[in-house]
């Protein structure tokens, strides 16, 4: 009985660290470079604890979240939006209502906030 406790305890914290050290699995084709004309553009991991992001190349972007999978089983960036980028009379909003800005190397949206992902 204490090995399957020792077992879950152990699969209970390498999913913690593997959720919280999302970043370090993003893929090539996810991370896309900033561009000095266009503030928005490049990959945004979100602060705190890193399991979601947005890729936004030219006015087009991608919302993604981090399913850490069961047991290391599956696990990765799961997308869960696109949309564009459109100028409006109040500042930035989104093809789905969410209001975005950026402010040098951090990325909001709605309330959350994003900072610039740099290999």
């Amino acid at each position: 009985m204490k090995k399957i406790k020792t077992v879950l305890l152990a699969f209970f914290v390498g999913s913690i660290l593997s959720c919280a050290s999302s970043t370090a699995s993003i893929s090539e084709e996810l991370i896309i470079a900033p561009d000095p004309e266009n503030p928005f553009q490049g990959t945004w991991v979100s602060m705190g604890y890193k399991n979601y992001m947005h890729v936004i190349n030219g006015m087009n972007g991608e919302w993604f979240s981090f399913n850490p999978g069961y047991y290391g089983i599956g696990r990765g960036w799961v997308k869960q939006a696109v949309y564009a980028i459109e100028e409006k009379d109040d500042g930035f909003t989104t093809s789905n209502n969410w209001r975005i800005s950026v402010n040098g190397n951090i990325l909001t949206v709605e309330s959350m906030t994003y900072e610039r992902f740099v290999k």
